[in-house]
């Protein structure tokens, strides 16, 4: 094996300005094969340089590091069913003015983006406060992109919708069901929703603020929402996402003693089984639950050019990524803050990011 050509790519990003810093780690199953930081954590008034306890704003990846993964333990667990629609969920005065079928828009559309939803909503423009109701039904009324199950369309709205429903079954916070379903079996101890450190990654000059972000979440409606949201808001250092990378390798299992987690299962092979199974063949994405996958032709894919079809994971619009490929359990984190450079920089970011999954799956077999 041989994943120099991967640390060698993220240093030359780190020179040509792609991003500020990179936590990275490669492995298979249990084994880390080599893992690491490098650059800032922010540029901005002066360097500071990044290390292992270096908090990322995950943002996307969120989804399937939290709303995901507490979705599919309610449904382990018996409270949800997949088939469970919006009409069980909302009352009939936030489904008011809802398009036709929209109530019947199910937990299994929103987790495959496949609900027809809108893909974003500028909630912070349209209100005043985050009030659950009137989030709902500002999403629930909103115009549809398509009929349900006719299109995938990538839709942070239909994640919204998911973290007011596992709040509404439960009676608890977003932040507490992932803590206590999520983070805390998985050991992820530092992983948390609206972080206290100070040692966190700057994300962007935001053009809607007027200053650095640092220290909450980038995406502009789960800051509305007060940092904890479906979509977006968890912050993660690259160990605590090695023991999720893991639990992902091995197909739900608990990382184990070495990680910091007991051992057994955390989702049932059955759960996780359904989770990265294609359910949007001959669409424009393939989608598990909660989970993006690598398409069965050649296709521009975050996770590269050389990874099997089917290779699951997430991307988050921050500059975050893990990938885990479908046949060999070969996996691969990346944690950057790209958007520090501006939103607009991220083209460079986006090729460096195939070009290091590309080098890792080759460095694999060498």
């Amino acid at each position: 094996m041989n994943f120099k050509p991967c640390v060698d790519l993220l240093r030359q990003g780190i020179v040509e300005h792609a991003f500020p810093s990179a936590a990275y780690a490669i492995g298979s199953g249990r084994t880390v094969y080599v893992s690491g930081v490098m650059g800032d954590r922010t540029c901005v008034p002066a360097p500071e340089p990044a290390d292992r306890a270096t908090l990322y704003d995950l943002a996307s990846l969120s989804k399937l590091v939290s709303t995901t993964m507490v979705t599919l333990k309610l449904v382990e667990n018996g409270t949800l069913l997949l088939t469970d629609p919006l009409s069980r969920f909302f009352t009939p005065a936030e489904l008011e003015g809802a398009p036709e079928g929209r109530p019947d828009v199910t937990i299994f559309r929103l987790m495959t983006h496949t609900s027809g939803i809108t893909p974003g909503v500028a909630l912070w423009k349209v209100m005043d406060k985050p009030e659950d109701s009137a989030v709902a039904h500002a999403i629930l009324s909103s115009a549809p992109y398509c009929r349900p199950g006719e299109q995938v369309y990538y839709s942070c709205m239909g994640y919204i919708l998911l973290k007011l429903i596992l709040e509404r079954v439960t009676g608890q916070s977003l932040a507490y069901l992932a803590r206590r379903l999520v983070f805390d079996p998985l050991g992820m101890a530092a992983t948390c929703y609206k972080p206290i450190s100070d040692n966190v990654v700057t994300t962007e000059l935001s053009p809607y603020w007027g200053y650095y972000i640092k220290g909450h979440v980038h995406d502009e409606n789960a800051h509305f929402l007060g940092g904890v949201s479906g979509n977006a808001g968890v912050f993660a250092p690259l160990d605590d996402m090695i023991n999720f990378a893991v639990m992902c390798s091995t197909r739900g299992e608990l990382p184990g003693p070495e990680f910091g987690t007991g051992s057994g299962r955390f989702l049932s092979r059955y759960t996780f089984e359904a989770a990265v199974r294609d359910y949007t063949p001959g669409l424009d994405e393939s989608r598990g639950l909660g989970f993006q996958l690598k398409p069965p032709v050649p296709r521009l894919s975050a996770a590269g050019d050389l990874m099997s079809y089917g290779t699951y994971g997430h991307t988050g619009y921050t500059g975050t990524s893990l990938y885990v490929d479908s046949e060999t359990g070969l996996w691969g984190v990346l944690l950057t803050n790209a958007v520090h450079f501006g939103r607009e920089n991220k083209g460079p970011f986006f090729r460096y990011r195939r070009l290091f999954y590309n080098a890792m799956a080759a460095g694999a077999e060498l």
